[in-house]
């Protein structure tokens, strides 16, 4: 008779659910862009994620679906593999109690059954494989603390090679694991010493960033071929730079966010006994070393996220370690309590727990789970046929951005256009490599030129379509399209969709065309777009904050007040909705709202010139010319060419 281990049968079940789930091609977001680095072997984006590319390039040679659908599988495989070491962590809690084995599988299902863990592994992504390797280095870690010298060398190793992987695995492992060698080293233990060899072996996979970029694959951000590229790809330089705004920034309001979301995926009973299973392991001598690693990784992920990262967030990509935690720590509260009800009834206690720990769960964000389609290879398919032969295309969205980079250099679809990232325009290396594929001159004012719509401003004239917009060769007043086919074609390449992530790109599609009509004038079919995008996307804050400028701009403040009071109800957080809220209450006489949501616009954009520009009105209408004049210069400090500012300057001129 052949018997299975029952972590067998949670590895098999974990690695068939995501695969039964799995996103069936290409993806939105990076999904493309890892795809294609993984495939050519190429510099993904940072921080490279070396021994992921290479692990992902074998798994694209299984002849099994496309490329994406491959390295899709491989994220399957990481989830599971974490699934299966949160049981096994519980379960070696107590190895000969029936109760831990059902304690475990909670701790499994946990894992599985949350949004951000689930999405992770069932789409093209680094981090489903990294949490399962950070869950290894915290169980190897724990056997370290207690002097498993082969354990510490496999950490040292792991270490070493985490800089292949996610950062996630190096900052929140690799404090600790360092204070664990020197401890031990100084305890008397040799292996510290053989682990700093183990740990540059590891390590050694950095090799590969340079060495890929010297042979200019399709995929090579940042060309680091050089020590100094190397380093700042791997210490995400250019990212910094980007979003150094957003970093250590707001960060109380972020952790609220990041526990906001924590409850929503995996409900608060899974929070609460997490935190018990904690405090009981802490608690216990013999699960000391486990209670703190797993306090410790859970502190420095929520840190992480919303210190460092907040603008990942929204977009499932920050929680995986504090899932991971989670679920250990429910697993390990699900056997403290149960047995204290005795050895009999302990294992059906635990099983009766881990149902109803992981049900809400997993019926939790069932769209996110099972909406995944073919909508992003349908839209980023839509934008290279829209290009005319020789055209070039200037994306800003890493959804067109990676999902094209996936089409060309993939897929082979249309190598004669030449797609260029706005916000990499900067980078000559980049830029040349992509004319250079596409055989194109870095100067040609005859080829067709399209746009993304994005944050930047659109050109003018400029001639929408879907996905892309149509820049003429020469000037000219050209009428706009007609609006009705257009948003029949977002439709037409969106729809249905049950994936939010498909609704919201869809959604601003719409708001993009609105806002293309708004600046033409036609403000009829500007509304009718935003109502539209409202309906794919109930409360979308970019459709009612311009539907509101819109109702304002006919007359009806009051009605564009309710639209950007219910954005501000969502999501307090909102810059644009705070300050025309303010704006809004101004102009309807209510000076101590306009001044208290002027204010709040301020926290939320310290930079910005508007806000206090919008005080210093509040102060000329209560006749405070002094706090007026004092706000002003404050807002000249920051921007004194804003619009506001220079008509409030020429208000106040004696």
């Amino acid at each position: 008779m052949i018997r299975v281990s029952l972590g067998a049968v949670v590895f098999v079940a974990a690695f068939a659910l995501f695969v039964a789930c799995a996103a069936p091609g290409l993806y939105w977001r990076d999904a493309g862009e890892l795809s294609t680095a993984a495939f050519t072997l190429g510099v993904a984006h940072p921080t490279g994620f070396a021994l992921w590319c290479l692990l992902c390039k074998a798994a694209t040679l299984v002849p099994v679906g496309e490329v994406a659908t491959r390295v899709t599988f491989f994220s399957a495989l990481g989830g599971a593999a974490a699934a299966w070491l949160a049981y096994r962590a519980v379960r070696g809690l107590a190895h000969d109690e029936p109760a831990a084995a059902a304690a475990g599988v909670a701790a499994a299902a946990l894992t599985v059954a949350g949004v951000t863990f689930f999405r992770a592994a069932t789409v093209p992504e680094v981090y489903a494989p990294t949490a399962a390797a950070l869950l290894l280095g915290v169980l190897l870690l724990v056997r370290a603390v207690d002097g498993d010298r082969r354990a510490g060398i496999a950490l040292a190793l792991l270490g070493g090679l985490s800089f292949g992987l996610h950062a996630h695995l190096r900052l929140l492992v690799g404090p600790a694991a360092i204070v664990v060698a020197l401890w031990r080293l100084r305890r008397g233990d040799r292996w510290p010493l053989v682990a700093t060899t183990a740990l540059a072996l590891g390590a050694a996979v950095v090799a590969y960033l340079p060495l890929r970029a010297a042979r200019a694959p399709a995929a090579d951000w940042s060309d680091p071929r050089t020590l100094g590229g190397v380093v700042a790809h791997l210490s995400a330089e250019r990212i910094r730079h980007a979003f150094v705004g957003e970093m250590f920034h707001r960060v109380g309001a972020h952790l609220a966010l990041f526990a906001r979301l924590a409850e929503a995926q995996l409900g608060l009973p899974a929070l609460l006994c997490a935190l018990g299973g904690l405090v009981w392991l802490c608690a216990n001598p013999r699960f000391r070393a486990l209670g703190l690693v797993l306090a410790l990784v859970l502190v420095g992920d929520a840190l992480y996220s919303a210190a460092l990262n907040p603008m990942a967030l929204d977009d499932l990509q920050d929680g995986h370690p504090t899932a991971l935690v989670i679920a250990l720590g429910a697993g390990a509260g699900v056997l403290a309590v149960a047995r204290r009800l005795g050895r009999r009834a302990a294992p059906w206690a635990a099983g009766a727990m881990a149902v109803l720990l992981s049900v809400p769960a997993a019926l939790a964000d069932v769209d996110y789970k099972l909406g995944l389609g073919h909508e992003a290879r349908a839209w980023s398919d839509a934008a290279l046929a829209e290009a005319p032969p020789r055209a070039r295309v200037l994306v800003e969205s890493d959804d067109l951005a990676a999902g094209t980079t996936y089409e060309q250099y993939v897929a082979g679809a249309r190598p004669d256009v030449a797609v260029l990232v706005r916000q990499h325009a900067w980078d000559r290396t980049e830029t040349a490599a992509r004319l250079r594929r596409a055989d194109a001159r870095a100067v040609d004012e005859s080829a067709p030129l399209l746009w993304e719509p994005g944050l930047d401003p659109l050109p003018d004239p400029v001639t929408p379509d879907v996905p892309l917009y149509h820049v003429p060769a020469h000037g000219g007043d050209e009428a706009l399209p007609a609006a009705r086919p257009l948003a029949e074609r977002v439709a037409a390449l969106l729809t249905p969709a049950r994936d939010p992530t498909t609704r919201l790109i869809e959604c601003e599609a719409l708001v993009a065309l609105g806002r293309a009509y708004l600046a033409h004038g036609d403000a009829t079919r500007a509304v009718a777009l935003f109502e539209t995008a409202l309906a794919v996307r109930p409360g979308d804050a970019a459709a009612s904050v311009d539907l509101a400028v819109v109702r304002a701009r006919g007359g009806d403040v009051r009605g564009a007040l309710a639209l950007v009071d219910g954005v501000i109800a969502r999501d307090p957080d909102r810059y644009l909705a705070r300050l025309n809220a303010a704006r809004y209450r101004f102009v309807l006489g209510d000076l101590d709202g306009a001044a208290r949501d002027f204010a709040a616009a301020h926290a939320l954009a310290d930079h910005a010139a508007a806000p206090l520009a919008g005080e210093a009105r509040v102060a000329v209408a209560r006749g405070d010319r002094p706090a007026a004049l004092a706000k002003l210069r404050a807002a000249e400090q920051l921007d004194k060419n804003d619009a506001d500012v220079r008509a409030l300057r020429k208000e106040l001129e004696p």
